[in-house]
């Protein structure tokens, strides 16, 4: 099989490395950035202090702080323009995962001069973004590393994908001094979403023996600090987890996301889910549905998820990694079902319909009637398993509360 690994984006990581960022703007060409972030992250003095680090080294800037908890196509359409009229020449991103997504479609948007809607899906855009900084303010989305940006078209209530190796971030910078703001319960939710990366990436029928390390090595090195991370003041803790979540980033933006990233999608874009939970609460399910087709993955996933194997049969190693996972839940306060309000019984069939495109179909998706799916219809995925709207919908069921 043919495997095709790409990672431009240069990583600068490290206690301090937040400091670099004027730096590495002025290497980069830019004179004037659009720095995206949301109220709360604009409001803390590491975001004062990378301001004053770029102006420092001559960078003048401009602010968009008003990302909510999705990217949203209407911020970025509004961006992408005012970049455009007012002579901006790079983005630099200082938030969490919608932050860096609507930077991201802004500096895609800007050079591309068409809506972020028509830019979605695989490569739908002819020229390179703007030059892109990231600085991830939590240990999750990993989107710094990313070619891909999920974006919200709040006019269909879908939530879409789009990206291709000319949107790549230039630069990420992976400051641990950017996660201390953070509630710890709050760090749940990115962290769950970082596992999931990983644990997807490593299930992928696409990936590499390059990519499988990269998922294991971030799944072990999360798993084994993602409680301290949580519960504890524990700064080694954190750093461990910014890395990973990086780490998980690298290895599905080449190896690309599964099931419950497919099966999320239609949840949040049509019952406003938010992206966490979907993921999150599925990752138990779409992991022990994947290992049952993967026999030479199962021991070193358990081992990455510290379960002791000895004298387990193989069904039993993949029911016990799907436990792990959710006894991790119980120890961060992670929910491990959906509650009637997030996914009613009566919309779960309309679901797994929905679902049938995947999460790389773009703006093909606008086109998908879910009303001609059938029991046997295969979710685009590719993911090392085939699923089908029916197994799909036992799935759902069995995450109800």
């Amino acid at each position: 099989m043919i495997s095709n690994y790409y990672m431009p984006t240069r990583i600068v990581a490290g206690s301090g490395s937040l400091a670099t960022v004027g730096r590495l703007a002025r290497d980069l060409g830019m004179t004037r950035a659009l720095v995206v972030s949301d109220p709360v992250i604009s409001a803390q003095g590491f975001h004062a202090d990378a301001l004053a680090a770029l102006g420092e080294a001559g960078i003048a800037t401009a602010r968009f702080d008003e990302c909510g908890i999705d990217a949203r196509c209407s911020h970025i359409d509004d961006q992408g323009e005012r970049v455009r009229r007012d002579g901006i020449d790079g983005v630099i991103c200082i938030g969490g995962g919608s932050v860096m997504c609507t930077g991201k479609g802004i500096a895609i948007v800007a050079t591309n001069r068409k809506p972020m809607a028509e830019c979605t899906g695989v490569g739908n855009f002819d020229k390179r973004a703007l030059s892109m900084i990231m600085v991830p303010t939590t240990a999750g989305s990993g989107s710094e590393v990313s070619q891909w940006t999920i974006v919200k078209d709040e006019a269909r209530h879908l939530k879409l994908l789009g990206g291709g190796p000319l949107s790549f971030p230039d630069a990420a910078i992976l400051d641990a001094v950017t996660l201390r703001s953070l509630p710890m319960r709050v760090a749940a939710l990115p962290a769950v979403d970082a596992l999931t990366h990983a644990v997807e990436a490593y299930l992928s029928a696409i990936g590499s023996p390059l990519t499988d390390a990269i998922a294991i090595g971030a799944v072990r090195l999360q798993f084994g600090s993602l409680r301290a991370s949580i519960n504890s003041d524990d700064e080694r803790a954190r750093e461990d987890n910014l890395v990973a979540s990086c780490m998980a980033n690298v290895a599905c933006g080449n190896a690309r996301l599964g099931h419950g990233h497919a099966l999320s999608l239609p949840l949040e874009g049509h019952l406003d889910l938010p992206h966490p939970y979907g993921v999150g609460v599925l990752l138990p399910e779409v992991t022990a549905f994947n290992l049952a087709v993967l026999p030479a993955k199962v021991k070193p996933l358990a081992e990455a998820l510290e379960v002791e194997t000895l004298g387990l049969s193989r069904g039993e190693t993949i029911a016990a990694c799907a436990e792990a996972i959710r006894d991790l839940y119980a120890d961060i306060a992670f929910p491990t079902r959906f509650t009637p309000e997030q996914l009613p019984a009566g919309r779960v069939r309309e679901m797994a319909e929905r679902a049938v495109p995947g999460l790389y179909a773009g703006i093909a998706a606008r086109d998908y009637d879910h009303t001609t799916a059938r029991d046997a219809t295969v979710i685009a995925c590719p993911s090392a398993r085939k699923m089908t709207v029916l197994q799909a919908q036992e799935m759902f069921e069995r995450c109800l509360a």
